[in-house]
């Protein structure tokens, strides 16, 4: 069994309805990459992180063909919602549309083979020239609930630890968010994060930082392929 992550897929209906090729010619066709590569990589007994940002849709009905989609391909899936994700709704709504199709990281953990997970959207940081005072409120909230989720991962008694975030754990300067330290605080080894696209953003991206090895996991950066994070079967 293997954890793969994968995230940013900002799908918007078959056809789209807003295509992405307008970012670049690495987007036209993202739907059939993200399909044809996962049926490629993934099986049913592998488990897929989604770090958030899969759909544009505005309201959880808008995402129905996007969601089903997902649900539709191998594996266990486990969401973290992203900033895009206006779609998402109660864990009861969303299990219902979708038929229990995905788990969700929202203020719980979550176990996948030798490794406990924990996870929230996260926020833009303090050092961001665009965080104001409106922002406070909501980076302190999503701090709050990777405090909980980090408290109940080490219940699961896992002897590895990984966080997932859809925003970075780093800033602009690439420099450690009060997220990452608070992963450290709890004896995180991983990071999966996604939110970061473009070229021209992929350049000096921290493979470490404080201790914790970080995956960027947007289609974009990925060029569509899914991020094999762990081989449990070669612990074997």
């Amino acid at each position: 069994m293997k954890l793969f992550a994968f995230s940013d897929f900002h799908l918007s209906g078959d056809p789209p309805s807003k295509p992405m090729d307008i970012f670049g010619s690495i987007w036209t066709d993202h739907r059939r990459k993200i399909m044809e590569s996962w049926k490629k990589y993934i099986k049913k007994e592998d488990t897929v992180i989604l770090a958030g940002d899969l759909s544009w849709a505005m309201n959880l009905k808008e995402a129905e063909s996007d969601l089903l989609m997902i649900a539709s391909l191998p594996g266990r899936k486990i969401i973290v919602r992203g900033n895009h994700d206006y779609w998402w709704d109660t864990v009861t709504k969303m299990n219902r549309l979708t038929g229990n199709a995905f788990e969700f990281l929202h203020n719980t953990a979550l176990a996948s083979g030798s490794a406990a997970l924990a996870g929230t959207r996260g926020w833009i940081p303090e050092t961001s020239p665009a965080f104001t005072e409106k922002d406070i409120p909501i980076l302190r909230r999503e701090e709050e609930r990777m405090t909980r989720s980090l408290q109940e991962a080490v219940k699961l008694n896992r002897p590895e630890l990984i966080a997932v975030t859809h925003y970075p754990p780093f800033d602009d300067k690439r420099q450690p968010t009060r997220m990452l330290l608070l992963m450290k605080e709890y004896g995180v080894q991983e990071c999966i994060y996604g939110h970061i696209h473009g070229e021209a953003n992929f350049s000096n991206l921290p493979e470490t930082l404080e201790g914790i090895r970080l995956h960027l996991t947007s289609a974009d950066y990925l060029k569509f392929i899914p991020c094999c994070i762990h081989d449990f079967g070669a612990d074997i």
